[in-house]
């Protein structure tokens, strides 16, 4: 899969997750997908398979009622990319918006996800997880 192929799967998920579409999303994963979130996150740990990756993905949104991800930055690993961008919500009660950075590394083989992993959010877990991957901004 060429860079462009890749860096455009990656987006299509991102939309996708934004629109709460768990059906668009799940077709461009493959059918051992694995999702793992961060340690210090809500819903922490790893979801293996369709069914469980859709239910954390869905337990998200239940939580990040107006959501929204946006990419800024994509790294080209070959068979990973490697996301950092913002996800932004409003306050409860309120329309002042929170945001706050966020990486993820996606892994694909023959055009599908196989594994999504965030591997921080927020500023000092976003620095830590460029560094260990080797990544500057």
């Amino acid at each position: 899969m060429s860079r462009a192929e890749g860096a455009e799967l990656v987006h299509r998920a991102v939309d996708a997750w934004n629109r709460r579409d768990a059906e668009d999303l799940m077709l461009l994963t493959d059918p051992e997908i694995e999702f793992v979130n961060s340690p210090t996150a809500v819903e922490p740990g790893t979801r293996r398979g369709p069914d469980e990756a859709r239910a954390a993905v869905e337990a998200q949104w239940d939580i990040l009622l107006d959501g929204r991800q946006e990419i800024d930055r994509i790294f080209d690993r070959g068979d990973e990319i490697i996301s950092l961008g913002r996800l932004s919500r409003r306050m409860p009660g309120s329309e002042a918006v929170i945001q706050d950075r966020i990486v993820t590394s996606w892994k694909i083989s023959d055009g599908r996800l196989t594994r999504v992993e965030v591997l921080g959010f927020g500023g000092t877990e976003v620095q830590e997880a460029l560094k260990a991957a080797g990544l500057e901004e």
